[in-house]
């Protein structure tokens, strides 16, 4: 609802709805871009393989130009982010506990092992807070090389994970990893961009997601 209030379009990927459903919301502004699970690792958890398909459908749109990947139930539009955008800005959503004392992402990193788990260990700032996948946005060519970045960590055999038979869910972590070495300087988080996460301000317009 929040969406067609602001004007704003939609496309929904996933793997299995009930036809009923995408045939009652479907509509120029609401669409749904099914994939199948089963091209990739089978070990890659959900939130790991949405990435390879998000990649995929961007490449697909050349038309769009900015674009916003947010978790399907935990984010609503606040009000347009239209009129703020700028063109060599990475927007991105961020948690208020911080990421060096993080007991779950601290484990993550663990996973991944090598260079990734030496940078947390040893080069983050005690306040450094976590970045959030929930909300990531921008121009097509910053949305574009952050796909890359997040689908190439991914799949680095160097992986310490990929030595063991576990799931690989390591998209926080590899985010993390990410933004804060290859996008320093040029990404946003907070207001005007969304609001205080976890804090379930529904009711501000002052910013462009409300996130949980």
């Amino acid at each position: 609802k929040t969406v067609l209030k602001h004007g704003l379009s939609v496309t929904v990927v996933y793997d299995e709805l009930p036809p009923e459903l995408i045939e009652r919301y479907s509509c120029s502004q609401f669409q749904f871009h099914k994939v199948e699970m089963s091209e990739h690792d089978r070990r890659y958890g959900v939130n790991d393989v949405r990435y390879f398909f998000f990649k995929r459908l961007v490449e697909s749109k050349p038309e769009w130009q900015y674009v916003f990947i947010v978790d399907a139930f935990d984010v609503r539009i606040g009000m347009s982010p239209c009129s703020g955008l700028k063109q060599d800005t990475l927007y991105i959503g961020i948690e208020q506990d911080r990421l060096k004392s993080h007991p779950w992402m601290k484990a993550r990193f663990s996973k991944m092992g090598g260079k990734y788990d030496q940078w947390y260990r040893t080069k983050i700032q005690a306040k450094t807070k976590i970045l959030n996948c929930g909300i990531t946005g921008g121009s097509r060519p910053m949305i574009m090389k952050l796909l890359r970045r997040m689908t190439e960590v991914l799949q680095d055999p160097a992986l310490a994970i990929r030595k063991k038979q576990e799931d690989i869910n390591l998209n926080m972590a590899a985010l993390n990893y990410i933004i804060y070495n290859e996008f320093e300087g040029s990404f946003s988080s907070g207001a005007p961009v969304h609001s205080v996460y976890k804090r379930f301000e529904a009711k501000r317009t002052d910013v462009w997601f409300i996130h949980k």
